[in-house]
């Protein structure tokens, strides 16, 4: 690849300015692991059969960029995975790094592994919030999507674990397919009675396994606008608790190349240790094996939206069907090796 094509020109306006001065993200998500006891049909990273899950960070790696991203005083740090309680003790000791240092620390799972203990145990390192999926209001609908007997049983118990042992902040997460769509307002009251604070609905992501499975998930036009409405009734029902939440995991391709290309606050790490710039786009832009996150980010990563090859792999994916396109000059994503550059051994940013 030409270099030429991924450098930017001169510096001159507000969003630059803040950049400079931003010692770290607002928030951080880490696929602590891409290893997973589930195989879920809908998984966009193909959690347990990707490429990354051979050559995952060594704890102590993690470890070492715990202590870096600490001095960054994050807000938010999300595990992300994968299954990220199949390394639970390396999750409590980064947590304790960082909730020390004032960040707010949460995971997301499947459910399948936590107990009452290993709640406790992850609340007294600095693990405040939780988030567990549930995809239907029983385990026929729930477990036809995550492959596993059993599941909708454990994540229930999950979510009253986590209310038993005192956390505040637990959200559930649904995603509607073909055959739960119909149960979005069983769902809901289930999660609302065991006490989730926010119950979290997005389209399905046509990458990785969703891509494969399609034709057996993907709800239709018809079925999402009549979710969408329903939504909109639980909205103003609960008006004062906010307590549902419908994402749409194509807005950020949008908004941050064209409002925020110089100064993002998130940033994303894979489990073999690369930076992305989102986990649905075939690119990375360097990795904490070969410098420390925080030179990346003092070296230009809140400016990595402005690069014109970001911008132009973003401006291609406009909705979720976008998502499930091959393009003929582009990886497919989680399936293929992607396109990679670094900004440092690079030099993108000059200086």
């Amino acid at each position: 690849m030409d270099l030429l094509e991924v450098k930017i020109p001169s510096e001159s306006n507000l969003q630059i300015k803040h950049s400079k001065i931003l010692k770290g993200p607002y928030q951080m998500s880490f696929d602590i692991t891409n290893k997973c006891n589930f195989r879920c049909l809908h998984c966009f990273n193909r959690s347990g059969e990707n490429f990354i899950i051979k050559n995952e960070l060594t704890d102590d790696e993690v470890l070492d960029f715990a202590k870096d991203i600490s001095q960054l005083k994050l807000f938010n740090f999300c595990f992300c995975g994968g299954e990220p309680l199949l390394r639970f003790e390396l999750m409590c000791e980064v947590s304790e790094i960082l909730s020390k240092e004032g960040t707010t620390v949460s995971f997301v799972s499947n459910g399948y592994l936590l107990n009452k203990e290993k709640a406790k145990i992850l609340l007294d390192n600095g693990v405040t919030r939780a988030q567990i999926s549930l995809d239907g209001s029983n385990e026929v609908s729930h477990e036809k999507l995550r492959r596993m007997k059993g599941s909708f049983k454990k994540a229930v118990e999950a979510l009253k674990v986590l209310k038993e042992v005192g956390y505040k902040d637990i959200s559930v997460a649904f995603c509607p397919t073909k055959w739960n769509i119909n149960e979005l307002e069983e769902t809901f009251d289930l999660c609302k009675n065991l006490g989730v604070k926010t119950f979290r609905v997005q389209p399905l992501m046509i990458l990785g396994r969703a891509k494969e499975n399609v034709e057996e998930i993907l709800p239709t036009p018809l079925q999402y606008r009549e979710l969408v409405k329903k939504i909109e009734i639980l909205k103003r029902t609960y008006i004062n608790e906010n307590i549902i939440e419908w994402g749409d995991p194509v807005d950020h391709l949008i908004r941050f190349p064209n409002l925020i290309e110089y100064c993002s606050t998130f940033a994303s790490i894979r489990a073999d240790g690369s930076i992305e710039v989102s986990p649905y786009l075939p690119i990375i832009v360097g990795n904490i094996r070969k410098h420390k996150f925080s030179e990346y980010w003092n070296k230009g990563l809140p400016k990595i939206w402005s690069l014109p090859i970001v911008k132009n792999i973003a401006n291609k994916i406009l909705s979720i069907y976008d998502m499930g396109k091959d393009f003929s000059n582009l990886p497919k994503v989680w399936f293929e090796k992607d396109i990679e550059i670094d900004i440092i051994d690079d030099n993108i940013f000059g200086g």
